[in-house]
């Protein structure tokens, strides 16, 4: 069960690389949690602010019998976070391939990583940062919201946390995180995603160059878009960020 190893440091660099230096010596579903992060990050290296009063925290999974690609697990959480949401009557979507948005405002991100020794994958961390009871930079607030503003009362992380790992682990591991499965998780995922066929929206590479293009096609792993040119191109998750033209 997830959590059932659980692990909570006040202050702590990042959740994850404490996954990664610790793996080997701790079973699967192990959750390690942290009051503060110093050095919190998401896709693509990113800092993630982390400060008091956010859910900051990581999941380990070492199955012998399930598929270990991170983006199932990926798909897995934003699912079990959309849910919990719903349950507080907030609306959200998930921004492809990976983030949660109310009213197009970042209220999570999650990252999913590979342990590999050789050519083998070993094991799975899920990194997941949620702004729940935490103040939003200034500089912050036309991109982010957290859960308090929108329920206008705080709320207990760690009851956030336990609803989010039950309903991930009972709703979507066990169920359907099997190789003739996984299938069901990635129709859910697509779904309840901020962007459908032919809507319009802005590609932002490393460099901060923006493009407009129409999205074709959604699959779990890339998107099919046209430029204005006509061209057809494929962006795949972890080379761009895609916002929606006008959106976060």
């Amino acid at each position: 069960m997830i959590g059932e190893n659980y692990i909570h440091f006040y202050d702590i660099d990042s959740t994850n690389n404490y996954l990664k230096n610790n793996w080997r010596n701790l079973p699967s579903e192990t959750v390690v949690r942290a009051s503060v992060q110093n050095s919190g990050y998401g896709r693509k290296g990113n800092h993630w602010s982390s400060e008091l009063g956010g859910l900051w925290y990581s999941v380990l999974f070492k199955p012998k019998s399930r598929p270990l690609n991170p983006w199932h697990y990926v798909r897995v959480f934003s699912l079990a976070i959309y849910d919990t949401l719903a349950k507080y009557s907030i609306n959200a979507k998930i921004k492809w391939p990976n983030d949660l948005l109310v009213n197009d405002k970042k209220i999570c991100g999650i990252v999913g990583e590979s342990i590999i020794t050789g050519k083998v994958p070993n094991a799975i961390i899920v990194g997941i940062g949620i702004n729940v009871n935490n103040d939003i930079p200034y500089h912050l607030k036309n991109y982010a919201v957290n859960l308090k503003s929108l329920i206008d009362k705080e709320v207990s992380v760690e009851k956030i946390m336990n609803e989010i790992n039950h309903k991930a682990y009972n709703s979507y591991y066990l169920r359907y995180l099997k190789e003739k499965s996984v299938s069901v998780i990635t129709k859910k995922w697509l779904k309840v995603l901020n962007i459908k066929i032919n809507d319009e929206v802005t590609l932002i590479n490393f460099n901060e160059k923006k493009e407009n293009v129409f999205i074709e096609k959604i699959t779990p792993d890339y998107l099919e878009v046209i430029d204005i040119d006509g061209n057809i191109k494929k962006i795949y998750a972890g080379e761009i960020s895609v916002r929606k033209s006008g959106g976060k």
